[in-house]
């Protein structure tokens, strides 16, 4: 009896053991993994990681199950190899406090699309190499792309930059990418810069963030209330975008600029936002999930 007794007592503490070892820290952060999604939070920057392989210790939550990430406001850059091969996450949602990627950091994972923040200024080498990728946003604070950073992301049909003035880049950060094939967004008063810059010209470049924006992507028309607005209004979903994950919603003035950007959560009916504008005026809204978008009019007075 008394064996019977230990036996079940070590299963039970066994299986409490379990729970808790889905989460943890990780320098100045912290992990934890609930209702299928990593969540990462706290302050300050995440530690690099060794690639996983036998005689080193990858990212603690490398080896567990999860469809989803979220890294929360606070943390300031993703560490080396931080989700170097986890193929187990499809979505992934970033803070508007993280300010580096380095390098290796979702080297063979699978997220299906990354919108990048506002605050992120730097993409170290290799990245996103051999990543599942299909669209990423960037934002037009990025200065630094390093070499490779998507190398060989050979799934990648859209890259949405923010940034009026095409960045200087390496060749080989889009090497092995079909780069004809691949539309890319950026604002409608770049277009000719972008067809003219080195690496970024070979791109099928399309504008977005003004009018000829729908005669081109074929947006649809977003609903916002109030309308006219002094700051505050809201976004209705559109249905389709009910369950979407790595939705954002841009606000641009009349030239094209990217004045804010907003992450939108999952799974809400309606977002409300605070626009953060100089001068009052007739700005674009528009909704994305990297593949389709929907645009609509903001009257700021």
């Amino acid at each position: 009896m008394k064996k019977k007794i230990l036996l079940l007592a070590f299963a039970i503490l066994f299986n409490i053991v379990s729970v808790f070892s889905q989460g943890g820290i990780t320098g100045p952060l912290n992990w934890k993994i609930e209702n299928d999604t990593l969540i990462i939070s706290g302050e300050g920057e995440m530690l690099n990681y060794p690639p996983p392989m036998p005689g080193s210790w990858p990212s603690p939550w490398h080896d567990f199950e999860f469809s989803a990430v979220v890294i929360e406001y606070g943390v300031t850059s993703i560490g080396e190899m931080a989700f170097y091969a986890c193929r187990q996450f499809s979505s992934i949602k970033i803070a508007n406090s993280v300010t580096k990627l380095w390098s290796n950091a979702f080297t063979n994972s699978n997220p299906d699309s990354i919108v990048l923040p506002n605050s992120v200024t730097f993409i170290d080498e290799a990245t996103f190499s051999v990543c599942g990728l299909s669209s990423v946003t960037l934002p037009d604070n990025v200065t630094n792309i390093g070499q490779g950073a998507f190398i060989a992301c050979k799934n990648l049909t859209s890259v949405i930059n923010h940034n009026p003035v095409p960045l200087s880049i390496d060749p080989n950060v889009f090497e092995d990418v079909n780069v004809s094939a691949c539309n890319l967004y950026v604002p409608a008063a770049s277009v000719s810069l972008y067809k003219e810059a080195p690496v970024w010209k070979e791109f099928n470049i399309l504008a977005f963030g003004i009018e000829d924006y729908e005669d081109e992507a074929g947006s649809e028309q977003l609903v916002i209330y109030p309308n006219p607005t002094a700051g505050s209004c809201k976004i209705i979903l559109p249905q389709d975008f009910l369950h979407e994950s790595g939705l954002s919603l841009s606000v641009y003035d009349i030239s094209g600029k990217l004045l804010q950007q907003i992450n939108i959560d999952n799974g809400i009916e309606e977002a409300g936002i605070k626009l953060n504008l100089d001068a009052k005026g007739i700005y674009t809204a528009l909704l994305s999930n990297g593949k389709k978008s929907y645009k609509g009019k903001i009257v700021f007075e």
